[in-house]
């Protein structure tokens, strides 16, 4: 949960999660939609799913204990080199190298080396450092005082030289150019997507779907997302393609049926319309890209029961509908929590 996350986000989410799976077996034998509620807000649901793939393989190979040993830890989906370092060091007091961007920013900054952190030659300079350095008698404490001196006082801006333990040995602060190391890469600009949200409601019930179970955002559900900040009548005129139980009931003061191209005019609807409420605009930025949203809230009216059973079949083909209670079982991704 740590990783990618702040403390203080993160102890509103550990206790509940441990209580509810105390070891690899409950872990493991949990339904994906749960560990994904659990999980919900913290972001990086790829983490979520690990856990549970690292749960299983565990209760598989190793009989739902966790090994001690850093290669062992290594074969267990979702367990990398830091963690696997980590976790032999901290609960099994083996001297393994937990190696992070607290630690190569420390031991950049305690020898001056010129590295940019995301180079794989990077990673091999820092952890051949730290393995010579490390103490046998205390690994765990070594690797926790890192991440705390990373976390506390070499921060990445403004690091707080002047009570660092390590200053009078540190050349880059003799050197006055502590904050030139690391090296920074330069960044591109952060792609752009735009999104329109709608939240349909059938009577009280709401339409939903479930992201693909890969890619951005996976296996979690999602209100209807389409492409581009749609305006009102556009959304208006997507309604009218979607949901043809409706094009009956959108007719013309004048009595006749809308022709396709004058659903992006706005023309007068009758009572049983549906009726769209904008919910505002809303970003939301992710690591690597940023989504730009604007939102609906629509409700489907229907003149009588056939027309009703007929949006609800129409809803159907573009996700399932939930009830409010169902609803606020699913894990959403917190992208669209303006909307939800």
């Amino acid at each position: 949960m740590l990783q990618q996350t702040r403390v203080p986000t993160v102890l509103n989410y550990y206790p509940r999660f441990l209580h509810r799976f105390p070891d690899p077996a409950s872990l493991a034998e949990a339904p994906e939609d749960e560990v994904l509620k659990l999980w919900e807000g913290l972001g990086y649901y790829s983490r979520a799913r690990n856990l549970m793939r690292g749960a299983k393989y565990i209760c598989e190979h190793f009989h739902g204990e966790l090994p001690s040993e850093p290669d062992l830890l290594l074969e267990i989906p979702g367990i990398g080199p830091y963690m696997a370092g980590a976790i032999a060091s901290l609960a099994f007091d083996k001297p393994a190298p937990a190696v992070d961007g607290n630690c190569i920013r420390i031991y950049c900054r305690l020898h001056a080396l010129p590295l940019i952190p995301a180079e794989g030659s990077t990673y091999k300079e820092i952890y051949s450092r730290v393995l010579a350095d490390i103490p046998e008698d205390a690994p765990g404490d070594f690797n926790e005082a890192l991440m705390d001196l990373g976390s506390l006082i070499c921060t990445p801006k403004s690091p707080k030289c002047e009570t660092c333990p390590l200053n009078d040995q540190c050349s880059a602060f003799l050197l006055g150019k502590q904050e030139d190391f690391p090296l920074k890469k330069e960044k591109k600009a952060t792609p752009i997507e735009e999104h329109t949200i709608l939240k349909i409601f059938t009577g009280d019930k709401i339409l939903v779907r479930k992201r693909p179970s890969t890619g951005l955002l996976a296996g979690l559900y999602e209100l209807i997302d389409l492409p581009g900040n749609l305006t009102h009548a556009e959304v208006q005129t997507w309604l009218l393609e979607n949901f043809p139980a409706l094009a009956s009931q959108c007719e013309l003061k004048s009595g006749s049926a809308p022709a396709a191209s004058d659903t992006t005019k706005g023309f007068p609807l009758d009572e049983s319309a549906p009726d769209i409420r904008p919910l505002g605009k809303s970003r939301h930025v992710f690591s690597h890209l940023r989504w730009e949203m604007i939102g609906y809230e629509i409700h489907l009216n229907a003149a009588d029961k056939n027309t009703q059973k007929k949006l609800i079949a129409n809803a159907s083909e573009l996700g399932e509908i939930v009830s409010p209670k169902e609803y606020q079982a699913l894990a959403f991704a917190s992208a669209l929590r303006a909307y939800r």
